[in-house]
This record gives structure tokens, sequence and C-alpha cells, in this order.
């Protein structure tokens, strides 16, 4: 199935490793060009090489990396140019960038609860406001928030649920404002998802019976997920074939998410 993909232009943020690695290969995959972030200037370098290549073979325009914090507005804002001006424009934007602050309340003062609502909610906002004029001109786009299932239900750390929760209703509400512009919003929520030198490898790692508990009791599958199964449902997404989808919640994980709605 041709997705309509191919020629249009595409930003995700924390995209060298993990979830956004996938994601933007997925999208280059679909001749789509691709401009990427992340902290690290090295891996910005070669994941961007990478992309480039993978864009160009499907008849994409290539790709850019950005070495910068998600949490930088002024870097946001010279990615964006920069995107636009490479490329000529922005049809989708992935907001993928995100962390957990573990602790108790007791455990976590005011300063880490800003730190986590700054990256898992204030920079999607940011790159969405910077985002929704490029995409008018183009007659529309997509935007894809990167949530969590424990953002649509009680789990995980505190700050990291409660700045999820958040961004899943920034999701609903900016789906609501910009669909007479054609500009869809939606949210994928992951549930646990295991690469090579992620969180959950790590966990496992230093503690291998937890692991066989936690998929016993946690994932009627009988494992954790992997990023490709993520990105898949982003470029289902980002397929102007999803015109109809906008301000939804899709939970892509292996049926461990409890929540009803």
């Amino acid at each position: 199935m041709d997705l309509g993909l191919e020629g249009k232009v595409a930003i995700v943020t924390g995209a060298t490793r993990g979830l956004g690695r996938a994601m933007a290969e997925a999208l280059a995959s679909e001749g789509m060009a691709v401009a990427i972030c992340a902290r690290d200037a090295d891996q910005v370098k070669s994941a961007a090489a990478s992309l480039a290549q993978l864009s160009s073979s499907h008849g994409g325009a290539g790709a850019l990396g950005h070495a910068a914090d998600a949490t930088d507005a002024s870097a946001m804002e010279r990615l964006v140019s920069e995107t636009v001006k490479r490329f000529g424009g922005v049809d989708v934007l992935v907001n993928n960038a995100g962390a957990a602050r573990p602790g108790a309340l007791a455990e976590l003062p005011d300063a880490a609860w800003r730190e986590q609502f700054d990256l898992n909610l204030l920079a999607p906002v940011r790159l969405a406001r910077l985002v929704v004029a490029e995409m008018e001109k183009r007659g529309g786009g997509s935007i894809i928030n990167i949530g969590s299932i424990y953002g649509r239900e009680a789990g995980g750390p505190m700050t990291y649920n409660a700045s999820k929760a958040a961004l899943h209703s920034f999701t609903k509400m900016l789906a609501r404002e910009f669909a007479p512009k054609a500009i869809r919003v939606n949210t994928i929520a992951p549930g646990s998802i295991i690469f090579p030198g992620g969180v959950w490898e790590g966990i496992f790692k230093a503690d291998p019976a937890f692991e066989k508990d936690f998929i016993a009791h946690d994932l009627p599958a009988g494992r954790l997920g992997h990023p490709d199964e993520v990105a898949y449902a982003v470029v289902m997404l980002a397929s102007p074939r999803a015109s109809w989808i906008t301000g939804a919640c899709i939970p892509v994980d292996g049926a461990q998410g409890r929540s009803i709605v």
C-alpha cells in the first residue's frame, strides 16, 4: 500500500537510538526526508548519515541531524528553521524525546518535577507551536506525541506518570484546535519496550528474577515490545491515509495496559 509519505518531511526528537531511531528509520524507509535531534553530537552525526542513505534509497531527500537538547527552545527553533531551509517545510512532527525520574514524593524536589514537565510536556508544546505554521502552508500535517500507557493509567514513576498524562491531555485539545486546518494530532502510548542500552535491558541484567516475574504478571504476550513495533504505528499515523484519526491515544503495548478507554 502506498502510504503517501514519499517526498514529505518529518522531524523526530530523541532519534539516535531505541524508539526514536526506529521511528526515524521507518519514516525514511517510506521515502521521507528526516530531521533528527538528540544530545550526543557523535551519535547524531552517525544516525543522520545512516538515515540520509536510507531516505535517498527510497526516493526521499535525505536527512539532517541537529545535536541539541529538546528542552532548549532556541535550539529547537534552529532545528525547525534548518529543516524548512533544507527540505522546504515540515509535514510530520514526532515528539519522542522523554525520560523518567524515579523517586518517592519526599525525594523529589520542585526542580525534579520541573525537569520532567519541561522534557515530557513543554518540549512537545514548543515544537508543536513551531511547526503548525509550516504545516498550514502545506495544507496540513501530522503531530505524533509519544506518551505511555502510564499516561493512560497509574504506573511508573510519579513524575513520569503525571507529565505523560498531561501530554495526552494536551494532544486531545490541540487536535480539536487544529482539526479545521487539517493538522492531525495523536498520541501513541507504548508499553514496556526493550532495546540494547535501554532502561529495561539494564533493569533485567541487574535482576533476572524480576524480569521473569514482571513478564509473568504484566505482559500477557510473554515478552516486552520492540522499537519497530511502535515505529509502524507512527508511520500509520503520519500517513495521510489516517486522515480521520486525530485526537486519539493509541496503545502499542501487547495488552500490557489495563485501561478500558
